[in-house]
């Protein structure tokens, strides 16, 4: 049964549904993001700066995630999305020149860019899409936007103490007006019509990131091995972090290709089912960003004692992707994953005993966890992988 037809910006459902190059472009500058937001916390580890870089992290994500939003139900084909698209790069590339400094000296800049990507990008596109139903859903975030930007911009103009309370409330409003619908006088709450999903293209457009964030630890794994004098230690290290990248891919790739993107075309709720797998793919990429920290730090601390703040770090990243990986199986498989489970209870076991000991040591007891899921699935389901092609040709 063919999709009706619809007019203007909007996609047609019955067309490819492959992302497009801008797409792919836009993605370009989350490669510097996620370094920059890795970096930030690799320079604070402790509680306030893994504090502050959640804050960073999920203004960043909200960018990425609504501009997917966009040209998932839009067809960024067309040259008036493409711009809008690129603005937006523009704007994300701005944030990510401010991100290590966003609670000192350019915290106004960092607000100000934030600001200017959600409420200039929802007013667009209200107005573009006046006449479609479609159109109802960014005219109710405007004043949602118009309401957090009140303590994104007054936080750029405090202390640091006083920035972290404001920037947590303006990303709380954020985030709790997207999820309960953007309420609105008038205008109610955005509803399942309102939403015109292209299934496979959101997959595809999850996993793309992921391969961006993979990319990331590649990137710094490679980079801290070069600037540290060689040892066997740290040979040792950099080998235990490329293969716990290898793991990530292993553990997220391995049989869902040719499933996950079903998991978006359930008839009902397509927005909770949206909203529920956004939320597993930022704990994936959250637990990425801490993985890409652990592995700058087993290399350049290999033999060095791990207090509890390290510990955290180093397993807290793979606990993170395996509780995000696990939410997603709800999705795809329809069940929760049980060796994703049993893994991320095993890392939270071995935490106390490992305090003290040398950075390596848990490093590789994480990476040993994650071969136990991985080895489950490669039993569980044979040689068969799935389909790990790529998709058709744009």
């Amino acid at each position: 049964m063919k999709t009706e037809k619809r007019p203007g910006l909007v996609r047609d459902l019955d067309q490819p549904k492959q992302a497009t190059y801008v797409e792919l472009f836009f993605d370009v500058i989350y490669i510097f993001i996620l370094f920059r937001l890795s970096q930030t916390l690799f320079n604070q580890l402790d509680w306030t700066g893994a504090y502050q870089t959640l804050i960073l992290l999920l203004a960043v994500w909200w960018v990425w995630s609504y501009t997917n939003l966009v040209t998932d139900t839009l067809d960024s084909r067309l040259i008036h999305i493409q711009l809008l698209v690129i603005a937006t790069m523009f704007g994300g590339l701005l944030i990510s020149t401010t991100i290590p400094e966003a609670f000192e000296q350019r915290g106004l800049l960092f607000a100000i860019a934030y600001v200017a990507i959600n409420l200039g990008r929802s007013s667009l596109l209200a107005i573009a899409l006046r006449r479609d139903p479609l159109g109802r859903r960014p005219l109710r975030a405007v004043p949602w936007f118009v309401i957090s930007a009140v303590p994104w911009l007054a936080g750029a103009l405090v202390d640091e103490t006083a920035r972290v309370a404001l920037w947590s409330l303006a990303i709380a409003i954020d985030y709790l007006a997207a999820l309960s619908g953007w309420p609105t006088p008038k205008l109610g709450r955005t509803t399942p019509s309102e939403w015109n999903l292209a299934s496979e293209h959101l997959a595809e457009r999850y996993r793309q990131f992921i391969i961006i964030a993979l990319g990331e630890t590649v990137i710094t794994t490679g980079r801290t091995f070069h600037a540290s004098e060689f040892s066997l230690h740290r040979g040792m290290a950099f080998t235990v972090a490329f293969g716990t990248t290898v793991l990530l891919y292993f553990t997220y790739f391995y049989r869902t290709r040719e499933k996950l993107g079903t998991a978006f075309s359930h008839p009902h709720e397509p927005g909770s089912r949206n909203r529920e797998s956004a939320f597993a793919h930022l704990l994936m990429v959250a637990g990425i960003v801490a993985i890409t920290v652990s592995d700058e730090m087993t290399i350049t601390h290999a033999t060095a004692a791990a207090p509890a703040s390290w510990l955290v770090i180093i397993l807290s990243g793979p606990a993170l992707f395996l509780a995000g990986h696990a939410l997603l199986g709800r999705h795809v498989f329809t069940r929760v994953s049980t060796p994703r489970l049993i893994g991320l209870g095993v890392l939270i076991a071995i935490g106390p005993p490992l305090v003290g000991q040398p950075v390596l040591v848990p490093a590789a007891a994480a990476a040993v966890v994650l071969a136990g899921v991985v080895g489950f699935d490669l039993l569980r389901g044979g040689r068969e992988v799935g389909d790990q092609s790529l998709p058709p040709r744009l």
